[in-house]
């Protein structure tokens, strides 16, 4: 839960460094719903795709506010993995379904 609510923070406040902590160099991401959706592979890759999806990471100025309200959260365990699995949005608009994968890793 640390980690879902640490990424979720990071990425409402627009925290680049925390938020680019967070992705192992050889995690990958989907992004779904935008007009750059695509697969992103390795840590290079993912960065580029934020920082063109979110320019407020590196120019606050944009002013972009964002509220993240994650629904019916649920984490699974195994071993030094967790799958953490949300929605945003009510439902009655729109309903979209979040997965997060955390591997606990040395630093």
């Amino acid at each position: 839960m640390h980690a879902t609510q640490t990424f979720l923070k990071a990425f409402q406040e627009f925290d680049w460094p925390t938020f680019r902590h967070l992705f192992a160099r050889d995690a990958t991401m989907f992004h779904p719903e935008w007009p750059q959706a695509k697969r992103s592979i390795g840590q290079k890759e993912i960065e580029a795709t934020w920082l063109e999806v979110f320019p407020e990471f590196v120019d606050p100025s944009k002013n972009l506010k964002l509220e993240i309200t994650p629904k019916d959260i649920r984490i699974q365990l195994y071993g030094k993995t967790a799958l953490v699995t949300f929605h945003l949005g009510s439902g009655a608009t729109r309903l979209s379904r979040r997965t997060l994968v955390f591997v606990k890793q040395k630093k």
